[in-house]
């Protein structure tokens, strides 16, 4: 069903959510924090909003003023030292669905007792970085045979059938002068024919694998979004499946 006109902005959902438009970026950090009682929420100022594990090892920040082009990002600290581990960045047109999917199972990794368990969560297997690139190309398999392609020495690609998504692994990970830091992973989604407009998640050499593929699933195995008529961009109806919802109270944020 095509989305209806803006005259008529009544909320909507939309499938596949990751075409959706950013969303509620807002009320989905709050929501989140509502979920796990070991994060708190501060504002850095009026343009940022970060929600903090009780630890102070993990922060979720979104800030519509930031100066470069991740409006979100994800990141976790080494304890005691405060050296940063890894990063997530998300450009501000990501659906904040996707967004809350990674740091959900950040969250509920954290959550465990023992360094252990929150390593298998984190990871799902023992060794950091050596079977991340693995787990996504399988993930992308299973779903809808994603085409591979890419100069495996450099960079591998992986694109969803329909042109709407793609998925990129750097491989200079092994190349001398490179940092932990660097950008090795890169998702992205948008319509075709349209890239230098799409949504990316960009994610560091050390991210855990299970982070990765939260954000991937959210692409290979799409939930819907609800959206108001009006945040649904232009370029992405014709894609989409839309159906009007009942409206609910708007969130009151403290």
């Amino acid at each position: 069903m095509p989305a209806p006109s803006l005259t008529h902005d009544m909320p909507m959902a939309v499938h596949p959510g990751y075409l959706a438009g950013p969303g509620d970026g807002a009320g989905a950090l709050h929501a989140f924090v509502d979920s796990h009682d070991d994060w708190n929420l501060f504002s850095g100022d009026r343009h940022q909003l970060i929600a903090a594990h009780e630890r102070s090892t993990a922060l979720v920040t979104l800030d519509s003023a930031a100066p470069g082009p991740h409006a979100w990002s994800i990141v976790s600290f080494a304890s005691p030292s405060g050296t940063l581990e890894w990063h997530a960045g998300f450009t501000a047109t990501t659906p904040a669905e996707i967004v809350a999917a990674v740091a959900d199972r950040l969250a509920s990794a954290m959550s465990k007792p023992t360094a252990t368990e929150r390593d298998l969560q984190l990871w799902g297997h023992d060794h950091p970085s050596a079977g991340t690139a693995d787990a996504l190309d399988t993930e992308t398999a299973r779903a809808h045979q994603w085409i591979r392609g890419g100069d495996l020495r450099t960079t591998r690609t992986l694109d969803h059938p329909d042109g709407t998504a793609s998925l990129r692994i750097h491989r200079f990970i092994e190349r001398p002068g490179t940092g932990p830091l660097d950008t090795v992973f890169t998702l992205a989604a948008g319509a075709r024919g349209d890239e230098p407009t799409w949504w990316k998640a960009e994610f560091s050499r050390y991210t855990p694998t299970t982070l990765l593929t939260a954000a991937l699933q959210a692409v290979t195995d799409p939930d819907r979004c609800e959206r108001r008529a009006s945040q649904i961009p232009m370029l992405h109806r014709s894609l989409l499946r839309t159906h009007p919802v009942a409206a609910r109270p708007p969130r009151t944020h403290l």
